[in-house]
């Protein structure tokens, strides 16, 4: 039976894998990836293309975003900033926040959708990832609910004639919860990727790190990628 369209946002890492499998199971998905000059682009865009192979999608999207490395302003795409250790955070924005970037994505999204007739759009956005961090919509406020939420108003105001949601599956959802979710669904966590460092292997030490690990920790489930377990088990 066909299933309606939904246009999934896939970065390369955990969460919107999961999410992906989780639009599978209702939409025929599209998936979109962008390019947008942070220090693990190429690692990132490696895996989105294994992983849409390993899952059969054939309907997939990469487009680049060149403007965020050229002004700057983040950890993430300026190796000259410092990217702090997920240990040292406080609870309020952090240097690895790259504001703007939920904005041009979902943008990304709603172009696509409304091109292909989509009716979804699939975001991995979790306002909680849970411990050792500090709450995450606090440390990227764009990844709140009340954002999206705004979001779906300009949309609903930009198509009146079609409607255009935005799914956020897992914003209520912790690393853990994640991983057992992902887990169930089968999802190739060994295809996935949540380091922000830009190494060969995850440094253990980012915000990526120390949640991907805790919530695999507390998740009874092993992490393929797991290499310095000693942050994820500090709290």
């Amino acid at each position: 039976m066909r299933h309606e369209k939904a246009v999934v946002l896939c970065s390369g890492g955990l969460n919107s894998a999961v999410v992906t499998s989780i639009a599978k199971l209702e939409h025929d998905v599209s998936l979109l990836h962008a390019r947008w000059g942070h220090r693990c682009e190429a690692k990132e865009a490696d895996l989105f293309e294994r992983f849409a192979d390993s899952l059969g999608i054939t309907e997939r999207l990469t487009i680049d975003l060149p403007y965020f490395p050229a002004i700057g302003g983040s950890a993430r795409v300026s190796k000259r900033k410092p990217l702090e250790d997920a240990l040292a955070l406080s609870d309020v924005a952090t240097g690895s926040y790259m504001p703007g970037l939920i904005a041009a994505l979902l943008a990304a999204g709603f172009t696509q959708a409304a091109n292909i007739k989509a009716s979804k759009i699939y975001i991995g956005v979790s306002e909680n990832l849970g411990p050792p961090a500090p709450a995450t919509a606090r440390l990227f406020p764009d990844y709140s609910r009340e954002y999206l939420q705004l979001f779906n108003h300009l949309f609903s105001l930009a198509t009146p004639e079609r409607a255009i949601a935005i799914e956020t599956p897992v914003i209520d959802l912790s690393r853990a919860d994640i991983v057992r979710l992902g887990n169930r669904l089968n999802t190739p966590f060994e295809l996935t990727w949540s380091c922000m460092a830009g190494t060969p292997e995850p440094c253990g030490r980012c915000l990526g790190c120390a949640t991907r690990n805790r919530g695999f920790l507390d998740a009874a489930v092993p992490d393929p990628l797991l290499r310095r377990p000693a942050v994820a088990m500090q709290t």
